[in-house]
């Protein structure tokens, strides 16, 4: 085979112990089990003149070499094929990512070849060269929402010969999932008063300042701002007192997700783009959506949590919002 062609500006060569280097092509992808090279037809030509010219004018050296034309064409093409089936692959990929995300697999080849090809599948990715064994960072895009519990990686050789083109597709389970969120779209944050009983134990919520409304007074307390202290009763009481405020109203939305329809992952980012801008903005979003049939309905703790929920969110009827909740629908 000729020698691969130069590193592309910006490419990083897959690591370990075969340095990568980037192949330059179309990206399209084998079909079949492999294909015959040039090599291959000259080498199925010389060994059919050699044995018939051999045959015909008794000459046992033209005879050898067409056999031994044969002989190579059988072995360019069975050592391909051993080669790739004797290898196993592993990975290991990023658990969080966005569509669209250029992301690095962390992949481990293990057993022998000396020239190989890979490239990782879903979309198509760009072949890069190494040889086996070999462990290092394969890139990738995270091209759909989801989860994703393996990754598929295509290999190729034609070494020792090339004489055959032999390609095999390898799905490798990922030890832990990569949960891929929509790509959040421009939004603005929907702030309405929710209900405080939603916050009274274990709320993760937090509120930054005190309300307009005075609540009480109290003893003053050191480290209690001086603005604070309420002067005409702590006249008549002898003491110095402050104002206690009632606590701001908490502000946020429950967005209900609704992905029946034509358009669901538009509206998977529609939701991402306003929960996240809520969430930006200070505010609480309450998430109702379907997954694997179920419905489904929590508070979420920041951004990533919604991307979390959205990427498993899937068509089916979302959890209905808690009682007096504003609420956003988003429908695909």
């Amino acid at each position: 085979m000729s020698q691969p062609p130069p590193r592309a500006s910006g490419d990083a060569a897959l690591a370990g112990r075969g340095p990568g280097v980037a192949l330059r092509g179309s990206g399209a992808v084998h079909q079949g089990p492999g294909d015959l090279t040039l090599t291959s037809i000259v080498l199925f030509t010389l060994g059919a003149y050699g044995v018939a010219a051999g045959a015909a004018t008794g000459q046992q050296a033209v005879v050898a070499v067409g056999v031994f034309a044969f002989t190579l064409f059988g072995v360019g093409i069975v050592w391909p094929i051993l080669s790739l089936a004797r290898l196993s692959v592993s990975a290991v990929a990023p658990t969080d990512a966005t569509v669209g995300d250029a992301l690095e697999l962390r992949i481990e080849i293990r057993g022998r070849a000396a020239r190989l090809d890979v490239r990782a599948l879903d979309p198509s990715g760009t072949w890069w060269r190494t040889s086996a064994p070999t462990d290092g960072h394969l890139p990738h895009t995270a091209a759909r929402r989801g989860e994703f519990r393996s990754v598929r990686v295509q290999l190729r050789t034609s070494a020792p010969l090339g004489v055959f083109v032999r390609t095999r597709t390898v799905r490798v389970r990922l030890p832990a999932p990569i949960v891929v969120a929509p790509r959040p779209s421009v939004a603005a944050a929907v702030l309405y008063p929710v209900p405080d009983e939603m916050f009274s134990v274990g709320s993760p919520l937090v509120m930054n300042g005190g309300g307009d409304t005075v609540r009480a007074v109290r003893p003053y307390a050191p480290g209690d701002p001086a603005r604070l202290v309420h002067w005409p009763t702590s006249a008549r009481r002898g003491e110095i007192v402050v104002r206690e405020h009632e606590p701001p109203p908490a502000l946020g939305v429950a967005l209900v997700v609704d992905l029946r329809g034509s358009a669901p992952e538009a509206a998977a980012s529609r939701a991402a783009g306003i929960g996240t801008a809520t969430l930006a903005a200070g505010g609480v979003v309450w998430c109702g959506t379907c997954e694997d049939g179920t419905s489904v309905g929590e508070m979420v703790a920041d951004a990533r949590d919604l991307g979390r929920r959205l990427a498993r969110a899937a068509p089916g009827f979302p959890a209905a919002p808690p009682d007096g909740w504003p609420v956003e629908e988003v429908q695909a």
